[in-house]
């Protein structure tokens, strides 16, 4: 029998015995073993992930820090928490309410007799400081931030200004400052740094004689002649302060907290440009009584932060799911709405990031001291039981 004959590009192949492969055990065991590299490994990844959003977050406020220091010897003072526009006094406020707390785009109450008088706020007189001088040129300081001119401004989204371990603080999550006025025009990028206004009672010493640790105003006509709102924090309502006035000295004394984004378009906290409490301002946020239930950071007390909007974010999504989610707030009736109180807050486990007036920057835990947490509020000197720090 002759051998066949084989063509270069088809060659015969001979077949070999088969080899062996896994048994059903064998792969099982396989299974088993990514499975347990799998449990051990995403955790590993999600904590690396979790260290590094808490690294950015700190080198946010860091650099914060930096632009403060910067803008103080410029000015000799720091910004104010907000520039607060004319007439003097709050005619819609009865007599009742200072300037700085009622926001007529979100109650609906602008108008050509009474437009907004919300004007830049710290974080936008600090953007030159924060390689941001192109944006600060391109806000106009003389209109309100509201106006159509100052769009692009209040609507961009600074990397620097948003604490990526929150969730909520996304470019597609804006604050539509009108939305509870029943349009959706006007929008604010979110932002999670709040400059401390103080965390003193809801009083005012210059119109109720039996305030005790609460804010201060220039003119007790509140309807006509006030201008000025301040309390033992590092920035006001048209008043500025600087080193000289912190008697507790620069590294006792928080000047920035670390706030949330707000997780309703309703929601104005976490707002960057805007210069209200909860937006870019912590108020009220340093005494535990039955009047003062913001106290703390991370604060759930289901009254916690009185803000504009809340009765809308009430009926839509609960005081439960609010609280869930670790962002309660206070509802008073759409008519009575105004922002007036709001506490640190962060989706860090365990309490939030603080900016000192020294520039460092330090973590505190929920459970710190009440005592403790209002001082470290307070420019005023005080002696503390210890240090957070």
């Amino acid at each position: 029998m002759s051998t066949p004959r084989t063509s270069p590009n088809c060659p015969v192949h001979r077949l070999s015995a088969a080899s062996p492969g896994f048994t059903l055990i064998e792969l099982l065991v396989v299974i088993a073993v990514v499975g347990l590299l799998l449990a051990l490994l995403i955790p590993a990844v999600q904590n690396a992930r979790q260290a590094a959003r808490r690294s950015q977050c700190q080198n946010n406020l860091r650099q914060i820090g930096v632009a403060l220091q910067n803008y103080h010897s410029q000015f000799r003072l720091f910004p104010p928490v907000a520039i607060w526009g004319g007439p003097p006094g709050e005619p819609l406020g009865g007599g009742q309410i200072p300037v700085g707390i009622l926001d007529r785009i979100a109650t609906g109450q602008a108008s050509e007799d009474s437009p907004d008088r919300s004007f830049a706020n710290w974080l936008i007189l600090l953007l030159p400081n924060l390689d941001q001088t192109s944006l600060y040129r391109a806000y106009d300081s003389n209109i309100p931030v509201s106006h159509d001119r100052n769009a692009e401004v209040r609507e961009t989204s600074l990397p620097a200004l948003r604490c990526p371990s929150d969730s909520y603080s996304r470019t597609d999550n804006p604050y539509i400052r009108d939305l509870n006025a029943g349009s959706r025009t006007n929008r604010y990028a979110r932002g999670n740094y709040a400059m401390n206004m103080g965390p003193n009672r809801g009083c005012m010493h210059e119109l109720d004689p039996d305030c005790q640790e609460g804010f201060h105003v220039d003119n007790a006509d509140l309807a006509h002649k006030n201008m000025c709102l301040w309390g033992d924090g590092l920035g006001g309502i048209n008043v500025s302060f600087s080193f000289k006035d912190i008697q507790a000295g620069a590294s006792n004394v928080v000047i920035v907290d670390e706030i949330r984004a707000g997780i309703h378009p309703a929601d104005p906290r976490g707002s960057w440009a805007l210069g209200f409490a909860g937006a870019s301002a912590t108020v009220r946020h340093g005494i535990i009584d039955p009047q003062e239930d913001a106290a703390g950071p991370n604060n759930l007390h289901s009254s916690s932060d009185d803000i504009i909007g809340c009765t809308l974010i009430r009926s839509e999504m609960g005081i439960e799911e609010l609280k869930r989610l670790g962002m309660p707030c206070q509802s008073t009736g759409a008519e009575l709405e105004i922002n007036a109180q709001a506490t640190a807050r962060s989706q860090h486990p365990g309490g939030v990031f603080v900016l000192l007036a020294d520039g460092s920057v330090h973590f505190v835990g929920n459970s710190v001291n009440p005592e403790i947490w209002f001082h470290m509020h307070s420019r005023q000197a005080a002696a503390l039981p210890d240090s957070p720090f």
